[in-house]
């Protein structure tokens, strides 16, 4: 593997580097992961006018509240959801509740 860094070389030592490494990768597993695979958001048809846009913004808001309760699990969490609407329904207005 190679890497480019602006870094010196005491700078650059090996644990400094495996902690950006991480960094970088914790940013993708965390956000993109998410938003591609568990919301399939790179397989949605949406192409015209502002759905797409809406639709990102209801995920975004969607793993933030999810963020919010601890779930840890969007997968699993989406489950219950699918299988208990009311529910989901119920969270989406408390948290609109606690914003005020």
């Amino acid at each position: 593997m190679y890497g480019i860094t602006s870094l010196t070389p005491s700078q650059a030592n090996p644990q400094r580097l495996l902690q950006l490494i991480r960094d970088h990768w914790a940013i993708e597993n965390r956000l993109h992961w998410r938003r591609d695979m568990t919301l399939r958001e790179d397989l949605s048809q949406l192409r015209k006018g502002t759905a797409p846009r809406t639709m990102a913004i209801l995920n975004s808001f969607l793993l933030a509240l999810f963020d919010w309760l601890g779930v840890t699990n969007v997968a699993s969490q989406m489950r219950i959801f699918d299988a208990q609407p009311i529910l989901a329904l119920r969270l989406f207005f408390l948290s609109l509740q606690r914003i005020k």
